[in-house]
């Protein structure tokens, strides 16, 4: 390496100035216009260069980018191949080309100790940019945080160590994501499990696949080396299915134990792709952090599950949320995008990531129904049979006014243009089932019960239009009333037709009393809220339970590759 003899420090200060002033040369660089300000405000004096002339301080200077696929990145993100390759230039100590080379090693230490200390905090990516807009949670807030802390050559560890996220989750992922990180670096793959002509296995079923399954599950840390040990090679013995029920539970699989379509896919996870899917998580919780203040509602899409954030506790219920778009989606709608009409226009019922705040909630709602369900779903039943929209409990309004659906002939009419609104009025049968919480969003999406109880006991719930089922509307209505002073928890189970909670009260009811100040309610119903209650849709695949055991859930909307795409710009 050249020394520092080799050089001027006037000269180099000279040389760095003047490259500063060419704004094409700026341009290549993620912070250069501010980067000028900041070499302008100290004279133009380097950083870095008069310390990487040698080369074990050059290596303790470079191993935060040779390290950040510890953090989820990639080292390529911050140009570490191109100062490598300046450092071996320097070792030639050609004079001519000297300055140039340090000046160009300079700008690109410090561009990337930006981006990499911006990256660690704030996220690589914008969330906004990555779901094409269909991101609304708030941005981390960081109160005192200065980016340019990090150009000091002799603090810039301790600017990220001071500025390393405590999340506890977080630290566990980053933790999860050193071991991926390891055993890649080491040159360990994991085995791919040949299911060709396999539909399902059961308990008892002769196969040899047994030891390849053990062994993948224990690479995957589900099992531990002894419990491998017990795999049989003629047959799945009935003694290994508890682990096979672990796996599945952790994975949010129904946990009969079979190993089917769904099951192996989850087995086959290559290394790589579960180190990618831990850096996704990383990323969006730099994005976002739940709130320390309580109370409020959160919902994690891919885990299907709403919980409800008390003071000092937390309850979780079953959710169903939107389906997933097609496989065809991203053609079907540059074919819209190009052609422009309507009918082309693919169904997006995915629910959105989003934060807002419930403003009121509505008991024994009405629904009136989208155009694109009339026109989709609807339509042909309508045009049919005269009698189904009534026999179904749907009335049809035109300016306010209801008429007889029966009198109508459907088949005059686009059923993207219809003058009517089609309701469904309020009752058991009711696709919105007794009660619906209302949050501003531009989506028109909301929390509501269901009748069609049975969905809850699916493992995958992406199955709604795009609006979330609650599977206890009940609970979460009492937890609503925390912030309604005109009604408490009780009032709102006996709107509901429920008995109430408090055995004093308890004593007092009767659902048939008509003169009860509280009453069970049979009319549609609005119920404002004093102080509207935060809800927060977030979309982790990868959570810890309350004792911190790592739990996976299917990428339902595949939205860590966009992730991880994205964070290699």
């Amino acid at each position: 390496m050249v020394d520092e003899a080799s050089f001027e420090t006037e000269e180099l200060e000279a040389n760095l100035e003047r490259r500063l002033g060419d704004t094409t040369y700026l341009n290549q660089f993620r912070f250069g216009d501010t980067l000028y300000n900041f070499y302008e405000e100290r004279n133009f004096k380097p950083v870095w260069a008069l310390f990487m002339v040698d080369d074990s301080t050059a290596d303790v200077i470079l191993q935060p980018f040779a390290n950040a696929a510890y953090e989820g990145f990639n080292s390529d993100y911050y140009r570490l191949p191109e100062i490598s390759n300046i450092l071996e230039n320097l070792k030639k100590g050609k004079k001519s080309e000297l300055y140039d080379e340090l000046v160009h090693l300079e700008m690109l230490t410090s561009d990337n100790m930006l981006s990499l200390h911006s990256d660690r905090v704030w996220g690589r990516t914008d969330p906004v940019k990555v779901f094409d807009g269909a991101y609304h949670l708030p941005r981390r807030e960081f109160t005192g945080f200065k980016l340019f802390d990090i150009l000091h050559a002799k603090k810039y560890t301790q600017v990220f160590a001071k500025n390393e996220l405590q999340d506890t989750a977080y630290v566990k992922l980053k933790e999860m994501l050193a071991v991926y990180v390891n055993r890649i670096k080491s040159g360990e793959e994991w085995a791919m499990i040949d299911t060709t002509g396999i539909k399902k296995l059961e308990p008892g079923d002769t196969t040899t696949l047994m030891p390849l399954i053990a062994q993948k599950l224990h690479e995957m840390q589900v099992i531990s080396e002894a419990e491998m040990k017990e795999a049989d090679s003629n047959q799945y013995p009935k003694s290994f299915a508890k682990y096979i029920r672990r796996f599945q539970q952790r994975f949010g699989l129904y946990d009969d134990a079979i190993l089917g379509r769904r099951t192996f896919g989850l087995l086959n996870i290559s290394l790589q792709d579960r180190a990618n899917e831990v850096a996704a998580n990383m990323e969006r919780i730099r994005w976002f952090k739940l709130p320390d203040e309580k109370p409020y509602v959160s919902v994690n899409l891919p885990f299907f599950e709403l919980t409800l954030h008390y003071e000092d506790s937390i309850q979780k219920m079953a959710t169903c949320i939107g389906k997933p778009r097609k496989h065809d989606y991203n053609d079907r709608m540059e074919r819209y995008k190009k052609e422009g009409k309507a009918w082309l226009r693919p169904p997006d019922h995915e629910t959105p990531q989003i934060y807002s705040k419930i403003a009121y909630m509505v008991i024994n709602p009405t629904w009136t129904v989208p155009t694109s369900i009339v026109t989709r779903e609807m339509w042909w039943k309508m045009k049919t049979d005269s009698h189904y929209l009534a026999d179904a409990g749907y009335g049809v309004f035109y300016k306010k006014k209801e008429i007889r659906s029966d009198t109508i002939n459907w088949r005059k009419f686009n059923p993207r243009k219809l003058p009517f609104e089609i309701v469904q009025k309020s009752g058991e049968a009711n696709a919105l089932g007794k009660v619906k919480f209302i949050f501003p969003n531009k989506y028109s999406i909301y929390l509501h019960d269901t009748p069609q109880k049975s969905k809850f006991s699916w493992t995958g719930r992406a199955v709604s239009h795009g609006c979330v089922r609650v599977e206890d509307p009940v609970l979460l209505g009492e937890f609503v009333t925390q912030n309604i002073d005109t009604m408490d928890s009780d009032d709102f189970r006996i709107h509901m037709g429920y008995k109430p909670r408090n055995s004093i009260r308890l004593e007092e009811y009767d659902p048939e009393d008509s003169t009860a100040h509280i009453q069970p309610i049979d009319e549609t119903h609005v119920v404002w809220l004093n102080k509207r209650m935060p809800v927060f849709f977030l979309y982790r695949t990868i959570a810890f339970s309350e004792d911190w055991e790592v739990q996976y859930r299917n990428d339902v909307y595949d939205k860590n590759r966009l992730i991880i795409k994205a964070m290699s710009f």
